[in-house]
């Protein structure tokens, strides 16, 4: 007993010597853009974390109430804003906790039938967006107002009693919920110039002018044989008018070219639930416009505000929130012919933004994705210890055009999903938004003197290999200065990742065999991907086409062309949260080695060290 009592003395002293103590480590959770795709899959991994458990304060809770901040983009951000305002039941039952996991409990019946009351529903065909678009126009024409917002809070708030235009002043957060939720949307021009100034000029200068200094930036280091391999074999199977003139990005060089420019180019921006914020550091930027009747205007970034000075004349509603995150009429201007009024057609979602000379300007916003298509960018402004990046891309129309040996190469996969976060980069396209994402350069190529792509690219192969799904944690990544996203770097920071793409082989060796059969000749997984043609997209889900007739309530509807299919929709609720299971402990590739130390180890795990100074946007989350 004495000697308990002078261990735990000399514990208090040390801690208390070197000025430090024990603290709950902060845990960020991101979930990418991807439409119903990509919230239908974020939507099974928030079901894994609900259904594996930890220690919280002395008693067994889901490890999802571990988390300190949740990070969304476009249809990741829907998954979140449910998860944090919806008032209609638990957790539990909004992720279906107690349905099955395992691949063995999966039978035909399980497949066909989607949990009512859990968040599932919503993304599939028993939900019919044109019912909802239709009526969001029904309200948005004779108002003239953006009817995004309105098709959300009809598709996807609503049927969890999230109330319309709830301020964002008084939504509560439900006491169960611990974490902060955070929206990635982009800023894109003066108002008075949308749509046009978009479709035409933001990001085209600034590209070109990329592409064209693309020899100033440094090339990949032949010495390193492993990476120049690693490059070779992406072209060598998608071509090199693909991924040829690979380069790193060098943030300076783009900022000179936005300031030459004018910054006509996408700018990111977040909002809590409780400010707005444009993190854009640096001088005073000068945005200068094509066109004789608008002028240039000075902005110094950062900008915060509260949504009470963002409230002026109407309230700043979570809807709208939601809308500025998620808006893809901003991004592909065929989706504006579905509006049949063209006035509607040209209204943004937009904000007024101070200027230097003390006025303002109303500026447009529109989807995250053309900033950051995974949400890590804005949750690394809450400076977390650990990272988990939930990643499941829209991939069943790149696979129809490059074909399924492309798509299924994991160095295709790595470069083209996660690139970006390293700062590697090809000539992109001027004409195509999303080169907006070069942006998003975060993390040293060499943290820990180790190139991070081939590291996530030998790992990711070897877990394939084994059959296991790939999650792997890159330890202490080096983040770097970023002006666009207010980032000072200097710091590090533990990064999970969960790649999303394709059936691990140990998930199907566990199906039951009647249970997404291979068709005469084939074998069951080919290129990762079931060869059923009802399960080939899963887990990244293939939208039914646009116009497919639908029932709804004993009444035919025609498809916008969101919604998926129920039974592979139900493969990937089941697929993703057993990621999370088979994962929990730890993963071992091919070699035998161990890649991942396991989801339980990374939420049990206390940091010791010096307290931190609380983020802006942390404070006051839960209200």
């Amino acid at each position: 007993m004495r000697l308990r009592f002078a261990l735990l003395a000399l514990t208090i002293y040390g801690a208390a010597a070197t000025g430090r103590k024990n603290r709950k480590k902060k845990i960020g959770i991101t979930f990418n853009s991807g439409s119903n795709t990509a919230g239908n899959a974020n939507a099974g991994f928030m079901r894994g974390f609900q259904q594996q458990m930890v220690e919280i304060d002395g008693e067994e809770r889901p490890s999802l109430e571990a988390v300190s901040y949740i990070s969304g983009v476009s249809a990741g951000s829907f998954v979140s804003t449910i998860y944090h305002f919806q008032n209609s039941t638990t957790a539990d039952v909004l992720f279906d906790v107690a349905g099955p996991t395992d691949p063995s409990e999966i039978t035909e019946e399980v497949l066909s039938t989607i949990p009512q009351g859990s968040i599932f529903p919503i993304f599939t065909v028993t939900n019919p967006a044109m019912v909802f678009f239709g009526q969001a126009l029904q309200i948005a024409i004779p108002a003239a107002v953006h009817p995004l917002p309105i098709y959300f809070q009809f598709q996807f708030l609503n049927p969890f009693n999230i109330e319309a235009d709830l301020p964002l002043t008084s939504a509560q957060i439900r006491d169960d919920v611990k974490s902060t939720p955070i929206f990635t949307t982009s800023m894109i021009g003066p108002a008075e110039l949308y749509p046009s100034h978009v479709d035409s000029v933001i990001n085209r200068a600034v590209f070109a002018a990329h592409n064209q200094s693309l020899d100033m930036l440094e090339m990949v280091d032949e010495d390193e044989t492993e990476f120049s391999d690693i490059i070779e074999e992406i072209i060598a199977v998608a071509g090199e008018s693909f991924a040829i003139n690979v380069r790193r990005t060098d943030l300076d060089v783009l900022r000179l070219l936005a300031e030459a420019e004018g910054f006509q180019i996408n700018l990111p921006a977040y909002g809590t639930n409780t400010e707005f914020t444009i993190p854009l550091s640096g001088d005073v930027a000068t945005f200068d416009f094509d066109g004789d009747t608008i002028g240039p205007f000075d902005f110094q970034g950062p900008y915060t505000a509260t949504y009470d000075e963002l409230s002026a004349g109407s309230p700043f509603t979570l809807q709208k929130l939601v809308g500025m995150s998620g808006d893809l009429l901003g991004l592909f201007p065929g989706l504006r012919s579905f509006i049949p009024v063209p006035a509607i057609q040209t209204i943004p979602l937009s904000l007024p933004i101070p200027t230097v000379d003390g006025n303002s300007r109303n500026v447009a916003f529109t989807d995250g994705g053309i900033s950051d298509t995974t949400g890590l960018a804005a949750l690394l402004k809450m400076k977390p210890d650990k990272v988990i990046v939930c990643h499941t891309g829209s991939t069943s129309q790149v696979r129809l055009q490059l074909g399924p040996e492309v798509v299924s190469t994991i160095s295709f996969q790595v470069f083209n999903t996660f690139g970006n976060i390293f700062g590697l980069t090809n000539e992109e396209n001027p004409d195509n938004l999303f080169s907006g994402q070069t942006l998003s350069h975060l993390f040293n190529l060499y943290s820990n003197n180790e190139n991070q792509f081939v590291k996530l690219v030998k790992t990711f192969e070897s877990l394939r290999d084994a059959g296991e799904p790939l999650v792997t944690t890159l330890e202490g990544l080096e983040v770097i200065d970023n002006e666009f996203w207010g980032i000072k770097g200097g710091w590090t920071v533990d990064v999970t990742i969960i790649h999303m793409f394709g059936v691990p082989q140990k998930f199907v060796d566990e199906l039951p065999d009647d249970i997404a059969p291979a068709p005469d000749g084939r074998e069951r997984i080919e290129f990762d991907h079931f060869t059923n043609p009802l399960y080939a997209s899963v887990p990244n889900v293939a939208p039914v086409p646009l116009g497919t007739p639908l029932d709804f309530f004993g009444n035919t509807v025609q498809a916008l062309g969101f919604e998926l299919p129920v039974e592979p929709a139900r493969m990937a609720h089941i697929l993703t949260s057993w990621v999370i299971k088979r994962a929990w402990n730890g993963l071992v590739g091919i070699d035998g080695e161990v890649k991942f130390g396991g989801f339980q180890e990374l939420f049990e795990e206390e940091e010791e060290e010096e307290e931190k100074e609380e983020p802006k946007g942390a404070k006051g989350a839960k209200n």
